[in-house]
């Protein structure tokens, strides 16, 4: 069968005959985790906020929330950097530049596939089983992203068209157009160019 890879609720990539794409939330951790890194650490913010914020976005995994501290802030604030080049890359269409960086983070970080017993089911992880929290999740979201540019999908990691946003996305819209990090930013836009249409 033809079209975009989605996920079952096992996260096996399977394909459908369909458009949408689907990410499982376990599956495809590292694409939800890479994309909340980028719009939630943007900017400065007290370590004590900014861990409480990257728990919230870690909260898929208990463990990795146990085990975050203070100390692990600034090395989560560096990979939302590192990611953010990746998705101005992909603004900017240089799907090259963006498979660049992601080598680079991979090569650092390499992702070690294996299979973890978790409450009695088989999950997939995607970093090496004994790496720490910083490195587990760099290769994670490396790994994620890097499979989705592999797979022919780059256009589906995305950065708002609003100006001034600068939020980013995953677009598993059925055909790939989304162009707007939320609904709001969308309407902002439309109102803007109702307002000028108007003046006009």
């Amino acid at each position: 069968m033809t079209g975009v890879p989605s996920f079952d609720s096992y996260g096996s990539s399977v394909y459908k005959d369909t458009s949408q794409v689907h990410l499982d939330s376990y599956a495809d951790a590292g694409v939800n985790v890479a994309v909340s890194l980028v719009n939630e650490l943007a900017g400065e913010m007290p370590a004590e906020a900014a861990r409480a914020r990257i728990a919230e976005i870690l909260a898929i995994d208990p463990p990795s929330v146990a085990a975050l501290g203070k100390r692990h802030v600034p090395g989560f604030g560096a990979l939302a950097e590192r990611l953010r080049e990746v998705f101005a890359d992909l603004a900017e269409r240089d799907v090259d530049g963006a498979a660049a960086r992601l080598n680079e983070l991979l090569a650092a970080h390499p992702a070690h596939p294996h299979l973890a017993k978790e409450k009695g089911r088989w999950r997939l992880h995607h970093h090496p089983a004994d790496a720490a929290l910083l490195p587990m999740w760099t290769a994670t979201c490396a790994e994620a992203l890097a499979r989705l540019v592999g797979a022919g999908h780059a256009d589906r990691l995305g950065t708002c068209a609003r100006e001034g946003c600068g939020r980013v996305f995953a677009d598993v819209s059925k055909n790939g157009s989304r162009r707007f990090c939320s609904t709001a930013c969308q309407n902002r836009v439309k109102v803007a160019a109702y307002r000028s249409r108007s003046r006009r």
